[in-house]
């Protein structure tokens, strides 16, 4: 496993030196200059203008709902539907799919999507698919995925950094990181498939973030002893917290010392990983120790926090509960 994690680090490196490109945000999905705000009763399209967010539209989606910018040209969203809007918030159309999306990640106007078979057949589960918003018929394009598939099991996440893609393979050990050069971001090309630690039972993949640096995988397991939550972290520096949770535990009785809490969200912002502890958040040091003593609680207004988010100028955005908003600088 090590050495996998190895590979990909030098494999990071090399690619990054190569590079053309020397922005601060290339590990970046898209170049966009504009991101979303997810809110319990809406999207906020927004973008930084003076240090500071603007909020230039919204469209019909919520903190339910996984959504994405595109080349700063549409929006694109995954809940039961796969729905794309204009950049304004105006719904262009629903795509029909025979898959259940889960992921979603862009490349130039190139969405590439990952989820399960909506199928109860025996072969149906892992599926990888893409849809050209350069071709107006937006009819997806299933990839056929290089590992025999199972029923039950889905891509979670779909990762990009620069023209690597990595898609993280859920639930039902072997669990795999399979990569693609998307070089020709129409053409994904398979490059590997390496096998993932497995870290419990049940273990499905919340959230995946990379840089070229680290690759962060935060994952949940349950079993006969209670859930668990994991951040596995891999490349320069390595390391894995994580906490648990009995079954019997009630609040309530919860005594002095307990350390008993959820990891609830993720986001890589250069050597700090930020997570989200119950509704607060942390930052911790990957290139020092990695070890949960070593969380650091960020100062914020906001004191119930439901998500993390990375803005286009590498800055911290944190959303509440109660759809309110705040730019960590």
């Amino acid at each position: 496993m090590k050495r996998f994690y190895a590979f990909l680090f030098i494999t990071m490196k090399l690619f990054s030196c190569n590079s053309n490109i020397q922005q601060k945000n290339e590990n970046l999905p898209n170049k966009n200059t504009m991101f979303i705000i997810p809110l319990n009763h809406k999207s906020l399209i927004c973008k930084i203008e003076n240090n500071e967010i603007r909020e230039v539209g919204s469209f019909p989606k919520t903190k339910d709902s996984k959504s994405i910018i595109v080349n700063d040209e549409f929006i694109c969203s995954i809940d039961s539907l796969i729905t794309l809007f204009d950049i304004k918030g105006n719904l262009l159309k629903v795509i029909k799919s025979d898959f259940e999306a889960i992921s979603l990640n862009s490349k130039n106007k190139v969405i590439y999507f990952g989820g399960k078979s909506s199928d109860n057949r025996t072969n149906a589960g892992e599926i990888f698919a893409i849809l050209d918003l350069g071709n107006k018929d937006f009819k997806l394009k299933n990839i056929k995925i290089p590992i025999d598939v199972s029923y039950g099991k889905a891509i979670d996440d779909i990762l990009i950094m620069n023209n690597k893609l990595l898609l993280v393979d859920d639930i039902i050990y072997p669990k795999y990181l399979l990569e693609y050069d998307i070089t020709d971001s129409k053409n994904p090309k398979h490059i590997a498939t390496k096998e993932l630690e497995n870290n419990g039972t049940y273990e499905h993949v919340v959230k995946g973030d990379l840089n070229d640096n680290w690759l962060v995988l935060l994952s949940s397991t349950v079993g006969r002893g209670g859930s668990s939550d994991h951040i596995v972290i891999e490349g320069k520096t390595n390391g894995h917290i994580s906490v648990h949770r009995e079954f019997q535990f009630n609040r309530k009785s919860k005594t002095e010392g307990q350390d008993l809490v959820s990891f609830n969200d993720i986001c890589l912002i250069d050597n700090m990983l930020y997570v989200l502890v119950d509704s607060t958040v942390y930052s911790l040091d990957i290139n020092n120790e990695i070890s949960k003593e070593n969380l650091k609680e960020i100062d914020s207004k906001l004191k119930s926090i439901s998500k993390i988010i990375r803005a286009p100028d590498m800055k911290l955005i944190l959303i509440s509960h109660d759809n309110k908003y705040e730019k960590m600088n």
